[in-house]
């Protein structure tokens, strides 16, 4: 590859990271305070510092991030607990003024009385009062009779009875509900109050809510214009670049006839001992898609069919699950494959391969059923002050215990060893930016990018903690494996002769270009409403616009999959044409999932409304099923093609699983997950973000309606298509290949 190339990567990777780490910086440093002491107008201390982040701990604990949300990540089901908290407190301020001046309610004034009191709590609220020499932070008298009033009303929502979808007496040391009262007191100050010298509070003026005075400020609407200029900018470049550069993508070259080797393929013995990985794999899949029904019904009544399980599985953990084990099915997919095909690269095995992939198996083993446990048994506060490592870790996608995720990184850097093992008679005499080093630095970001999940701790400032949980949940997902799985792919083209390894390198290069360049410093996106500076608002919204620019191409790309194939005059005699099926259905949920849904929710302006509704968690389904659980799909079904016996594939198997789980996904978001996110983000517009996430609105008549609507999404989601994939995949396992001899030279 051209020199142009790899300076091209390498100034997109410094100028990226550059950012991000000013970001960082900027986040560090302009970190809403945790003020030493909170005090009433006359002095009288009201709580400390260490009943802040003592409450914050409990919010992590019992895995509140799963049950509502703070400053807006989290569930969608529970309210979110900063923006509940400031409209209460809003509401007992403007009735405590009422009755002090007019001897009556607020809503029993007339127009000029209310604006007069309005004015006045959005004054008192908006203006800060934290010392910062003295660490001290004053609530005004109103601010201080409402945390006198908040404090039953959460006493009683996390203990004897609650309107949220958790069993009676949750959390029963009421030293603990009155911290978390505490910690929702700060989130609410920290939602409400203008930061030093700025027009705007600490979260850029979210949420919106006209009792707590809460509106978008111009940099909302000019961050968001901006923001569509980027996108018309880039599809533009887009446009431009395919026209100048017909070859980029997936273009057959004529380098070759493709091979199509599958029925005479022997593989090696550390090949056929994965076969447990993907067994495991299509179990943790089956059985996350339980989890997420159970979650879903949940909404509708509190139980399951009439049966109150709560006790036993609450909502906290239920969500945990289901999200925890979409990370451990969908990663446990991609490594297997990464170790699957690192020896038919090479056509190497080294010597005792077999027992690190089996010693691996046992380690991600233990990682997957430790943590699942451990978060169970955190929840239900039986790990005492192990919590934090051993129990429930409290954030949303990183909710395993600190341990268990040290674990996770110990196996993923194991990992890494495997495949080097396996592809290091490629790199000898190749150059260091060429397609088998581009594997290999794939492989050691995964470990690497994962570990700085690692970088708080449960003192942490929840703005600081925020920022490096992303880290993990947008830069390692969607840019490090997305990376890495277009890596696997171009290697899956090569080693059945679709592509020239030259073809195959430009568009790792291309994608290296195009997803970080905007991908990095995109994961501003998240960072708008956490407590993080305006600057990181500016830079997320116009760079992580452009990541919508090589969807585009991906999609474009996707349909030349089928042309690179042809076998006896039909695609589909093709043995993997399945697994080619799904790179496509990838393709097509690229574009709709992560970029239309995506960046519908992308622009400043909307993200203010709808952020933490569904719209959000209809980006969240099309994009993390649609386009890396079908990738890993994918992976599995071209990994199994050449491990089990070919009588035992089963073509209409593999057919069925492909429609039923793209037809049922759709079907979840067209007749649940969307419409209800529409009514939910006019609700948050109309009435203000508290409405459109409180239980009234929740179990009102017609998003109840939407909730039952995917009773159909569902069942074909899981009949149709989880489980003829699990059957493939367990038959399978008694139609195993013989492994070829490698010590007696055998291939």
């Amino acid at each position: 590859m051209s020199w142009r190339w790899k300076l091209s990567v390498l100034l997109v990777l410094i100028a990226g990271f550059s950012t991000l780490i000013f970001m960082g910086h900027e986040t560090s440093n302009q970190a809403p305070p945790i003020p030493e002491r909170v005090v009433d107008s006359s002095g009288k201390v009201l709580f400390l510092s260490n009943d802040i982040m003592a409450g914050q701990g409990v919010f992590q604990k019992y895995g509140l991030m799963d049950v509502g949300s703070f400053f807006g990540h989290g569930a969608y089901n529970g309210v979110d607990f900063s923006a509940d908290y400031l409209h209460r407190e809003a509401v007992i301020a403007l009735d405590y003024l009422a009755q002090s001046k007019f001897k009556k309610n607020f809503d029993q004034l007339d127009a000029s009385a209310q604006g007069q009191l309005l004015a006045r709590v959005h004054k008192d609220f908006k203006e800060n009062r934290y010392n910062p020499e003295t660490k001290t932070l004053t609530l005004t008298e109103e601010q201080a009779v409402s945390y006198q009033k908040l404090i039953p009303h959460y006493d009683t929502e996390f203990g004897a009875g609650n309107k949220l979808p958790l069993p009676p007496d949750y959390i029963k040391d009421k030293t603990e509900r009155l911290q978390l009262t505490r910690f929702f007191a700060w989130g609410a100050w920290v939602c409400s109050t203008q930061r030093p010298g700025k027009d705007y509070t600490y979260t850029n003026n979210w949420p919106p809510d006209a009792a707590a005075g809460n509106a978008p400020n111009w940099q909302i609407f000019f961050w968001s214009a901006m923001s569509l200029i980027m996108l018309v900018g880039g599809i533009g470049l887009t446009q431009f670049l395919l026209s100048a550069f017909p070859g980029l993508g997936w273009a057959p070259d004529g380098s070759g006839e493709m091979v199509d080797a599958v029925k005479t393929y022997r593989p090696f013995r550390s090949q056929t001992s994965l076969y447990p990985y993907f067994v495991v794999v299509v179990l943790l899949f089956l059985f996350q898609t339980a989890f997420g029904v159970v979650t879903a019904h949940y909404i509708v009544e509190q139980g399951f069919y009439g049966f109150d399980i709560r006790s036993i599985f609450p909502y906290s953990i239920t969500r945990s699950w289901h999200l925890q084990l979409s990370i451990f099915w969908i990663a446990t997919a991609w490594l297997a494959a990464g170790m699957f095909m690192a020896p038919m690269l090479s056509k190497h095995e080294p010597k005792g391969q077999h027992w690190l992939v089996k010693i691996l198996f046992v380690a991600i083993l233990i990682v997957a059923v430790g943590s699942i446990c451990g978060e169970w048994l955190g929840v239900k506060n039986m790990l005492g002050s192990l919590w934090f490592w051993f129990g429930h870790q409290g954030w949303e996608y990183l909710e395993l215990g600190r341990f268990w995720q040290a674990l996770l990184t110990l196996g993923m850097l194991i990992w890494a060893v495997i495949v080097f093992r396996s592809i290091a008679p490629l790199l000898k005499g190749k150059d260091h930016g060429s397609l088998p080093y581009m594997l290999l630095y794939g492989v050691l970001a995964i470990p690497l990018f994962f570990s700085f999940g690692m970088m708080y701790h449960p003192g942490t400032n929840f703005a600081v903690a925020d920022f490096w949980r992303w880290w993990v949940v947008h830069l390692w997902v969607e840019g490090i494996f997305e990376l890495y799985t277009t890596i696997i792919v171009a290697y899956f083209f090569c080693s059945l002769g679709m592509v020239s390894e030259k073809s195959a390198l430009s568009v790792i290069y291309v994608d290296i270009i195009l997803y970080l360049g905007s991908g990095i410093v995109g994961i501003g996106h998240h960072y708008y409403w956490t407590a993080q500076p305006a600057i990181n608002m500016a830079l997320g919204s116009m760079i992580s616009a452009l990541e919508v620019v090589p969807l585009t191409l991906l999609t474009m790309d996707a349909w030349k999959f089928v042309h690179l194939a042809k076998v006896e005059g039909s695609i589909k005699n093709f043995s993997h044409y399945w697994a080619m099926m799904f790179l496509i259905a990838v393709g097509f949920w690229n574009f709709l999932g992560a970029g239309v849904f995506g960046f519908l929710i992308n622009t400043p302006i909307v993200s203010y409304y709808e952020h933490a509704t569904y719209l959000t968690s209809n980006h969240g389904h099309a994009a993390l099923m649609g386009v890396y659980g079908m990738l890993s799909v994918a992976a599995i079904l071209f990994s199994t093609r050449y491990l089990m016996e070919d009588s035992a594939w089963n073509n209409k198997l593999a057919a069925i699983s492909f429609w039923g789980l793209n037809i049922g996904l759709m079907l979840m978001l067209v007749l649940n997950i969307f419409p209800a996110g529409i009514i939910q983000m006019i609700a948050s517009y109309q009435h203000g973000f508290w409405f459109a996430r409180s239980p009234e609105f929740v179990h009102s008549n017609l998003f109840q309606v939407f909730t039952w609507l995917r009773v159909a999404g569902d069942l074909i989601f899981v009949l149709a298509g989880v489980f003829p994939l699990v059957y493939l995949v367990l038959k399978g396992m008694f139609h195993l290949r013989k492994a070829a001899d490698t010590a007696k030279g055998e291939v």
